[in-house]
Order: C-alpha cells, then structure tokens, then sequence
C-alpha cells in the first residue's frame, strides 16, 4: 500500500508472454488495440496470431513490442476502471 501523497507503481497486467487469446477474452477493449497493429503486420492479429504470445507476434510481424505492451496496458486500465476486466 502506497503511503498517502505517494503514487503507487503501476504494475502492467499485460505481459510479452500472454497470448492474443489470453489479452483479448480477459481485456475486450485491447482488440482496438490489436486492430490499429493490422495494417503494419499486413493482415489482422487477432485472426492470425490469435494463439501467439504478444512477443512472438511482435517478433514475427516486427512490430514495436514496448509500444505495443504500453497500448496494451493503457487499454486494460481503461478496461478495469469501468469494471470489464
């Protein structure tokens, strides 16, 4: 627990090891997300990289892994604080 006036460390609930499946079924709102990736992998994640894990799909498709963890993670917050995830 973070002392008051101090913020707490945000711990990042998506990894590079999870699965699309994993991400999209637990945090809906990431498949915008997965979605904005398509043009620059040349065909839709979600659809072709549904059972890789984040970082092989990054690696595969050479894709920014930290960026895209960080949109990831941005879009499971969002998700969370309306109570979906």
């Amino acid at each position: 627990m973070a002392a008051a006036g101090v913020k707490a460390l945000s711990v990042p609930r998506i990894h590079a090891r999870m699965t699309l499946l994993d991400i999209v079924s637990d945090y809906e709102e990431t498949i915008v997300v997965f979605n904005r990736y398509d043009a620059q992998a040349g065909e839709c994640l979600c659809c072709h990289a549904l059972f890789m894990s984040v970082g092989e799909a990054a690696q595969t498709y050479r894709l920014d892994l930290n960026a895209l963890l960080k949109e990831l993670n941005t879009a499971a917050d969002r998700s969370s604080s309306r109570g979906d995830g």
